[in-house]
């Protein structure tokens, strides 16, 4: 597979090019690729993925109603009932493909965590390299990401995918978005009772990864993928120029009044404004923007990055359109005391160009299995500075 141009609108194509990228197990591909193309409005989106998630529960295609069913909740509202029933039906879905199509050996978990619980699934190895958390990002669900990382586990590492606050399961309960995603990488490890591993964050996952390996030891090996070190940068580059410059103005000089004005004046505009700033505060837990930002600006590996002393592997799309390819080139010369560093950016050329390498994505965690393999032997790093791989 490669990155397809399917629908002008960037943020559908993406979405759609999501799906495509786990081929025909995920989608009826050739379905997918009519259907959506003249999709122009939100109704529609919801309408047509809807009836293929139907249709392809209908004919017991279970992982293919997942995916259309994730797609079809995608892009609603928080306040829209049936936002819960489709996730409900996505997530029943995901674990019957996991039982009935895939015949995956996997276990799950309800972690306990300040009175409430963080959604784990668990796939064991028979003969283990090492243990692999993974998580992912912005307001994910784990089930989405079991067919992109059961590789790993087929590699024979242990992976435990694990939801934080703003993910899945976890934003039902209120358990919302923040910076410190340490403390729920914390309570995995202890649950567990697991001495060392590694761990790869997905998309704003990279952050969390990131941010974990600074304040937990018990992490030896971290890779983001991709690379996202400023959280107030990337919810701002969606702007165009001017746009970003004066609300990073008014936010710096914390005038919520200009934040606030400008950013609902470009939603009353613009339903993808609308929608990203009502899904920004619905997994925040914030009322306004300016309080969205307040909650994301914390999001920075800005000032901890010494912390870092881990193996680190750092991965990145050239053309990445969520996240600024400065942030790489950043990180990448902020890392004094990793203890090695790998750093490898993706291109057009070789279809990887896009945010986590959407439309070739085994060619990452490939890269990731690569890298993993490198660096564990029965489960302890085996590599230092002195060897690590050459930087791209």
């Amino acid at each position: 597979m490669s990155y397809e141009k399917i629908n002008p609108i960037r943020q559908f194509n993406f979405q759609i090019n999501r799906i495509l990228t786990y081929g025909e197990a995920a989608a009826d591909i050739n379905a997918v690729r009519e259907k959506t193309a003249k999709i122009r409005t939100f109704d529609e989106w919801e309408n047509v993925w809807d009836d293929m998630g139907k249709q392809a529960e209908q004919k017991s295609e279970f992982l293919r109603a997942a995916y259309s069913y994730r797609m079809a909740e995608f892009f609603l509202k928080e306040d829209d009932s049936k936002k819960d029933l489709l996730y409900q039906r996505c997530v029943n879905c995901f674990y019957k493909a996991f039982d009935m199509e895939l015949q995956l050996a996997y276990e799950k978990y309800d972690i306990p965590f300040k009175g409430k619980y963080l959604n784990c699934i668990r796939m064991k190895a028979p003969r283990s390299k090492g243990t692999v958390l993974v998580c992912g990002g912005y307001d994910s669900f784990i089930e989405e990401f079991v067919i992109q990382v059961h590789r790993l586990a087929l590699k024979n590492y242990d992976v435990i995918l694990f939801e934080g606050g703003g993910q899945g399961r976890c934003l039902k309960q209120n358990l919302y978005f923040q910076y410190d995603f340490e403390n729920f990488t914390s309570a995995i490890l202890d649950f567990f009772n697991i001495a060392e591993c590694a761990i790869v964050g997905i998309s704003w996952g990279g952050y969390f990864a990131m941010r974990s390996a600074a304040f937990e030891k018990r992490i030896k090996a971290a890779a983001a993928y991709d690379v996202m070190d400023n959280g107030f940068e990337v919810m701002t580059h969606i702007f165009p120029s001017v746009i970003c410059k004066i609300i990073r103005e008014a936010y710096v000089h914390k005038n919520a009044k200009a934040v606030n004005g400008l950013v609902n004046k470009i939603r009353r505009k613009s339903i993808l404004a609308d929608w990203a700033f009502s899904q920004g505060m619905y997994i925040t837990g914030t009322a306004t923007p300016y309080d969205f930002y307040a909650n994301i600006s914390r999001h920075t590996l800005n000032g901890i990055t010494p912390q870092i002393t881990q193996d680190v592997l750092l991965l990145a799309g050239e053309k990445d359109h969520y996240i600024p390819s400065r942030q790489f080139y950043r990180l990448k010369t902020n890392l004094p005391n990793a203890h090695s560093l790998t750093c490898r950016m993706f291109t057009e050329s070789e279809g990887g160009e896009q945010h986590c390498q959407i439309g070739n994505h085994l060619i990452a965690i490939n890269y990731i299995i690569d890298w993993l393999d490198k660096y564990f032997k029965a489960g302890m790093p085996i590599y230092g500075k002195e060897t690590a791989e050459k930087e791209l």
